[in-house]
């Protein structure tokens, strides 16, 4: 992949970083700490959803770029976008992970989010860089723009109004999807449906076991803190934290996506593993420099922002999670474009359970910062596993 489509895709996160900064800045001024935190639960149902939807329709489709035409997986990837909607908002309502109200708001929404990856993914397979990136920028700046007509425009100041406008924009972005899918090559080759879904399968449930397990250990902190005494005022201060760890993430979650197409297009392992830890060395510097910024932003300064205090404390916990899941994603990106799936999956089991075991033991005397050191210490055991099983595999 070229230089242009690395700096095109650090451009893009940039400017998706200032549009999730801005919105984070609208929900805390005008909903509170409360309303945040409500917000950020009805996100993570839409994680679930998306979650369980790219057992078919994610990333796998980037793998399998060589083995079956794109045009074929169209079809049993929105067939199964459908069923994980309803599914994965559900079990998540049944095992009290996700907040029941909102049922049609988190499998609706997590449909169209669902169908904006999978076009994305097939976009991304098609090597069709730019437009990939594009899609995850206008997503943010239409919901911006929504937000700001709601709240100022119409003086709508509630979480009814965020969810109406994310769904304008999720439906905007996800019909430019669509007009760009459709210029997808033509199949020559018919491959059977069945045989297709088989593979999807095959490499889907390795990859997307792992992306769903790490995105629980990712955010069920806030389930955890929405549903403690510490209730969705404690969950709006971890997400308003946890989003500034993801802004710390800008140029590893820009590169990633670059590691597993050429991982996966490289047959040479001498220059596959040389680009990789390139990538991993832009990776960590690029955190390492948002990281000390943002640990030393007082925490008068965050609730001047924000709207209430509590948040660098958060933020100081976090600062481990950032440098370990910095190197997690570009390890994890590159074990995915050989086809070892299996130990993103296997590592991110064990970093959930040491979540779940030190939030439950931390959250209820420390609130945000208990579940934020027990989230860098996931983090820790996650990376050393990634890090052990790149050895392994390329050595």
């Amino acid at each position: 992949m070229s230089a242009s489509h690395e700096r095109h895709s650090i451009a893009t996160r940039a400017l998706l970083l200032a549009f999730t900064t801005a919105v984070i800045l609208l929900n805390a001024r005008v909903l509170g700490a409360s309303g945040q935190g409500e917000i950020a639960w009805i996100q993570l149902g839409i994680l679930v959803v998306t979650g369980v939807s790219g057992f078919l329709a994610g990333g796998a489709v980037v793998y399998l770029q060589k083995e079956i035409p794109l045009r074929a997986m169209l079809l049993p990837g929105h067939t199964w976008l459908v069923i994980s909607a309803l599914l994965g908002t559900w079990g998540g309502i049944s095992a009290g992970f996700l907040p029941a109200e909102h049922f049609g708001a988190m499998a609706g929404l997590g449909w169209l989010q669902g169908a904006i990856i999978f076009h994305s993914q097939l976009l991304l397979a098609d090597h069709r860089i730019r437009q990939h990136n594009v899609l995850q920028m206008l997503q943010g700046g239409l919901l911006l723009a929504g937000l700001l007509v709601a709240f100022f425009g119409m003086r709508l100041e509630s979480v009814e109004a965020f969810i109406g406008a994310l769904a304008v924009s999720l439906c905007i972005t996800t019909a430019l999807s669509i007009l760009w899918v459709a210029y997808l090559p033509s199949v020559k080759n018919v491959t059977a449906p069945a045989e297709v879904v088989r593979r999807l399968w095959k490499f889907g449930r390795s990859a997307q076991t792992g992306a769903l397990l790490q995105m629980l250990t990712n955010r069920s902190n806030l389930s955890i803190l929405a549903q403690s005494s510490a209730g969705l005022a404690a969950s709006g201060v971890y997400s308003i934290a946890y989003y500034g760890l993801e802004a710390m993430w800008l140029v590893p979650r820009a590169l990633a996506p670059l590691v597993y197409t050429r991982t996966a297009a490289e047959q040479n392992r001498s220059v596959r593993l040389g680009t990789t830890r390139e990538t991993l060395r832009q990776a960590l510097l690029g955190t390492a420099a948002l990281l000390a910024v943002a640990v030393l932003i007082p925490d008068s300064w965050y609730a001047w922002a924000f709207g209430f205090d509590g948040i660098q404390p958060v933020v100081q916990a976090l600062a481990p999670a950032a440098l370990f899941g910095a190197v997690a994603s570009i390890v994890a990106h590159h074990l995915s474009g050989i086809g070892k799936h299996h130990w993103n999956a296997a590592t991110s089991g064990v970093g959930l359970i040491t979540l779940l075991m030190l939030a439950q033991k931390w959250v209820p005397g420390s609130g945000a910062v208990g579940a934020a050191w027990a989230a860098s210490a996931a983090a820790a055991v996650q990376c050393t596993g990634l890090l052990f099983a790149w050895w392994r595999c390329e050595r």
